[in-house]
């Protein structure tokens, strides 16, 4: 038998693990799109009778299925890892009957570790600041009488992890916990205020956006003006807001330059429409960062609309580099950075270009339109900062060189580094990548340098 997956109308099929089989070899489960609603489509467990050529869909609901953990043949149950409905940041441990020919019983997917109530609820007090897990389970045998998981929590509090009972759910050891280690050195550390949010987008959408604050910042102070940095990440089917423990640049930005850092889940992200990405890279994906922007300045006035800057990597960068291409079109950011940035999709992965794009003889017109280049001569002036690795073969630096020839045959004036050697995520220069990112944003958007300057002093 031959089992053949297709994409729904003006979408894609993302690549997905290999399917999980039977121990006779007689079915297998598979993550497949599946149809929510009138027009919503998400990820969700397949179940193929080979023999029969029959499938059954065993998840269900408005939210994403992220990976097949385990198949417990003997007892008819499956583990997986999916989002909670409408909270697409959080990951959660759930178990779903399959549909067996010995028993035909059909059960609901039930959550292991939402809410934390019911059968975790002796273990509430362990895993109370945690809504993103991941989980292994171990193999059900019938010479074995127990099987049993090892739950880790990877934030929004600090990562631990157990192990439980698969039957009872009881918690049997803890494995790690850096809190006892870690709880009172982050005390001591001015991090940022954590928020999460939704901005209403066309056609029902709803952006997803991580906010941290400035620690100086304060609900009370109504006359503050705090410069605004984003993250862009923008690829189809990634997710960059989640409830995942993470201390990064943008920590430390935040906390150090009091920037309010962003980070977006627009149009195109997991969870989030596709159908607006099929055949028009660079549009919808693009407009959203500067939209959500828009309303955000309307609604928290602490935001500084005149000192915004935004930046990315791979198709991050591609993303900054069409919004800056945008030029009078976007009032709202100021200067981006595009590190290893993707500019011409002809010369990119066609395993990926031609499965949202389409074939350039077919699509010719998508093609032009999400050219980076061609929107080179709109970015204004000393305004952008283009960084690549000589070496990279996840974006060739041949895109590089293409936007850095369209911006100077267009008279723009720019600023452009690149790294022998190095390759996409230039791992053996990183410290100098953000120093300079960092001194780049200092100058476009007036940020307070008196601690980079005690440094280089120190440094000499």
């Amino acid at each position: 038998m031959i089992h053949t997956e297709r994409a729904f109308e003006r979408a894609w099929l993302e690549i997905q693990e290999h399917p999980t089989f039977s121990p006779d070899g007689d079915s297998f489960l598979v993550l497949a799109p599946v149809r929510e609603g009138n027009t919503e489509t998400y990820t969700h467990i397949k179940h193929v009778i080979v023999t029969r050529q029959h499938i059954a869909v065993l998840s269900h609901g408005r939210h994403e299925v992220d990976r097949i953990l385990s198949w417990d043949t003997f007892n008819n149950l499956i583990y997986y890892l999916a989002s909670e409905e409408h909270k697409p940041g959080q990951r959660h441990l759930f178990v779903v009957r399959d549909p067996s020919i010995d028993d035909p019983r059909r059960l609901e997917s039930h959550c292991i570790t939402c809410d934390l109530g019911d059968v975790l609820w002796s273990s509430r007090y362990l895993y109370g600041n945690c809504t993103h897990f991941n989980a292994l389970v171990s193999p059900h045998t019938e010479s074995s009488s127990n099987s049993y998981y090892v739950l880790q929590c990877e934030g929004p509090g600090l990562p631990l992890a157990g192990v439980h009972n698969a039957t009872s759910h009881r918690l049997l050891k803890v494995i790690y916990d850096t809190r006892p280690t870690f709880v009172s050195l982050l005390r001591h550390l001015a991090l940022p205020k954590q928020k999460f949010l939704e901005v209403p987008l066309p056609q029902g959408n709803r952006a997803q956006v991580h906010m941290q604050l400035p620690p100086s910042w304060r609900e009370e102070l109504r006359d503050a003006a705090y410069p605004v940095l984003v993250e862009v990440n923008g690829r189809p089917g990634s997710k960059a807001v989640t409830d995942k423990f993470s201390i990064d640049w943008g920590t430390y930005m935040s906390s150090h330059s009091d920037v309010v850092y962003l980070k977006l889940d627009v149009r195109g992200a997991s969870g989030l429409s596709d159908k607006a990405l099929y055949h028009q890279l660079g549009g919808v994906e693009v407009q959203d960062q500067v939209s959500v922007l828009e309303y955000m300045f309307e609604k928290y006035k602490y935001l500084d609309k005149t000192r915004v800057g935004l930046w990315g990597w791979g198709y991050g960068g591609y993303v900054t580099s069409m919004v800056m291409g945008l030029g009078n079109q976007q009032k709202v950011y100021k200067c981006g950075i595009a590190i290893s940035p993707i500019s011409d999709w002809l010369f990119f992965n066609s395993a990926f270009t031609e499965r949202v794009l389409g074939l350039p003889a077919d699509n010719y017109k998508g093609y032009v339109e999400s050219d980076a280049t061609q929107r080179a001569k709109n970015i204004p002036k000393q305004s952008f900062f283009l960084i690549h690795g000589m070496a990279d073969i996840t974006t060739p630096y041949q895109h590089g060189v293409q936007l850095a020839r369209a911006l100077t045959d267009a008279g723009i004036l720019f600023r452009y580094q690149s790294y022998a050697d190095e390759g996409h995520e230039l791992k053996g220069v990183l410290e100098h990548v953000y120093r300079s990112m960092q001194e780049f944003f200092e100058e476009c958007l007036s940020l307070d340098s008196d601690m980079t300057i005690k440094d280089k002093e120190t440094d000499t």
